[in-house]
């Protein structure tokens, strides 16, 4: 590894004021609780996604994985980072490559998720618009192989900076935070490959699927008649379980986006205060840490209490529980139902 682009460890601790000491161990102590938050969010949706038959519902192995990288993030690549700040504020010494492998892992782990949950966007829109295709890509094979593109895809992003390729490197900051250095169109590539390109691709999906669910919501609602029983109550009720799966596809990318816009304006417009105010501005941190602490929720607070469920591929985003029956069985996408008051599947006629 080139160490030309690492900082040396050797540059001191900076001194602190009292006032920013005790915003510092503030910070520490938020971050690191919403982390441990995270992680059993994260392992308690896990084990929802397990009982959901995982082995019988490929369209699952992409949730699993996706919740797996968050809690990886909340669990391990988070803390590490914090330690190492410690460490570093402690007088430990740290070899002027510890960087360069700490930022491998969290480059890689934000990047996989960023493309898994791309990944997922795309498994909606086929199932949306594509609905006779949809069997093949929610196939275990499938969906491995979108889990394996992420991957690579990551690694391929990671690597440059790890060793320093192409100008590409990674700093150790005053107070012991590992960053990358993007320079030039390859760093600026690789920058965009890690969030902008994969955010894009969830966006525009979140977008497609809202503009699908709500021309559904359309066509159903003319359908409805007013007494609300038999097949016109069961159209009425998907008609609105869709409105309420689109507004929490638009609520989760917004959420994403609140999350990372802190950051993203102070890293573009006020790159200063990482020297000026280093403490106050790890905050935005703390924020990033809620977007892989909480966004897991997403998937198993939408759930359905009706006895007379009639699934389709708009009704269930990312619920683990009640998105996998729609593919365990016999039952398709596109014409999976249940039977009213028992907990059989059957296909529509």
């Amino acid at each position: 590894m080139n160490d030309s682009n690492l900082t040396a460890t050797a540059t001191p601790f900076p001194p602190l004021s009292r006032a920013k000491q005790t915003e510092l161990t503030a910070w520490i102590a938020t971050t690191l609780t919403i982390s441990f938050v995270g992680a059993l969010n994260n392992i308690l949706t896990l084990r929802v996604t397990r009982s959901a038959k995982l082995g019988k519902a490929g369209v699952n192995l992409l949730i699993f994985h996706f919740v797996a990288i968050n809690l990886l993030m909340c669990l391990v690549t988070l803390p590490i980072a914090i330690f190492i700040m410690l460490a570093k504020r402690d007088g430990w010494f740290l070899p002027m490559t510890t960087c360069g492998y700490f930022n491998a892992l969290f480059t890689t782990n934000l990047s996989v998720i960023n493309w898994s949950d791309a990944g997922l966007a795309l498994n909606r829109l086929v199932a949306l618009y594509l609905p006779h295709r949809y069997k093949a890509w929610s196939s275990t094979a499938a969906n491995r192989a979108i889990i394996m593109g992420s991957w690579l895809t990551s690694l391929g992003i990671a690597l440059p900076f790890t060793f320093s390729a192409g100008g590409q490197g990674t700093i150790l900051s005053v107070l012991g935070l590992c960053n990358i250095t993007a320079t030039g169109p390859l760093g600026a590539f690789l920058s965009s490959m890690i969030t902008y390109v994969s955010y894009a691709i969830s966006g525009t999906g979140s977008l497609l699927i809202l503009w699908k669910c709500f021309g559904f919501s359309r066509l159903r609602t003319r359908d409805v008649v007013p007494d609300r029983s038999g097949n016109a109550a069961a159209k009425y009720r998907t008609t609105q379980r869709r409105l309420n799966m689109a507004k929490m596809l638009l609520l989760t990318f917004l959420w994403n986006g609140i999350c990372a816009f802190p950051a993203y304006v102070i890293n573009r417009i006020f790159p200063y205060l990482y020297g000026t105010n280093p403490v106050s501005v790890m905050w935005v941190r703390t924020l990033t840490v809620c977007q892989y602490a909480f966004t897991p929720v997403s998937l198993h607070v939408h759930q359905f209490s009706d006895p007379f469920i009639v699934l389709k591929p708009c009704d269930v985003w990312l619920n683990v529980a009640t998105y996998s029956e729609l593919f365990v069985g016999t039952c398709n996408a596109s014409c999976c139902r249940r039977i009213p008051n028992t907990g059989e599947v059957s296909k529509t006629p």
